[in-house]
């Protein structure tokens, strides 16, 4: 009787053992099934995080794009404007160069217009008759009239009707040389005649302004002070080096 006992136990123990192992086997797909659950609604909340993140992501750089779009077009209508103001500018100077040189003919021709209107006044007081020891008041009142009949019979000359055409008479204090300009371009000269006389150099100051001076038996002509004034400073340093030695 004793062996069944431990026999019996043992056998008992072994089914309890046994009839364990169904319970614990039995709670593993619970387990799995929310395992599954959890990793899809991980991926759901990856996935429209993700959406989000492109949408906002899209929204900046279409903003972005925008923005250098309208830089873009603002650029490349500044770029035209300076090509046009270049092209202004171009068109300015080039007008501009025209215009320099035009105006330089003009005042070239204005220069030589005054130049030959100088020359004809001067001519034209060169036809003057001065007349000198005339007592005052024996033209009388008509100075030309007088004259027009008094120098043909003073000098006997033969005239016909026995008299000249003269264009006007006056008395003056002094005799005119020329017109104002003529008179400036004389004056001019002073100090290089003065400088002339202390080297004791024969010279002549012509009409209407040319000073004529003879150097070493060569004559020479000069139209300004300036270019006489180069002679004589060359003149006067072999002056200073010939005494020197």
């Amino acid at each position: 009787m004793p062996r069944n006992t431990k026999n019996s136990s043992k056998k008992t123990s072994a089914n309890a053992e046994n009839e364990g192992e169904p319970s614990v086997s039995s709670g593993m797909p619970c387990a799995d099934a929310n395992s599954g659950s959890m990793e899809s609604d991980i991926v759901q909340a990856l996935d429209r995080i993700t959406d989000n993140l492109t949408k906002v992501i899209d929204t900046k750089i279409s903003t972005v794009l925008e923005a250098i779009k309208e830089q873009t077009s603002q650029i490349q209508a500044v770029v035209a404007r300076v090509g046009e103001a270049e092209k202004r500018i171009a068109d300015v100077e080039a007008a501009a160069t025209s215009s320099e040189a035009r105006l330089a003919h003009l005042e070239k021709q204005v220069h030589d217009m005054r130049e030959h209107i100088d020359d004809l006044d001067n001519r034209g007081r060169r036809c003057n008759i001065r007349i000198v020891g005339l007592p005052e008041g024996s033209e009388g009142s008509d100075s030309v009239k007088f004259f027009e009949r008094w120098i043909p019979e003073f000098l006997q000359m033969d005239t016909k009707a026995g008299r000249l055409k003269l264009d006007r008479a006056h008395r003056s204090l002094a005799l005119k040389p020329g017109t104002v300009e003529v008179v400036r371009r004389r004056k001019a000269f002073d100090d290089i005649k003065a400088r002339l006389r202390n080297m004791n150099m024969d010279y002549a100051l012509l009409y209407p302004a040319t000073l004529k001076v003879m150097v070493n038996g060569t004559q020479r002509r000069f139209d300004t002070p300036k270019e006489a004034a180069s002679l004589l400073h060359s003149l006067e340093r072999r002056s200073e080096d010939t005494a020197s030695q």
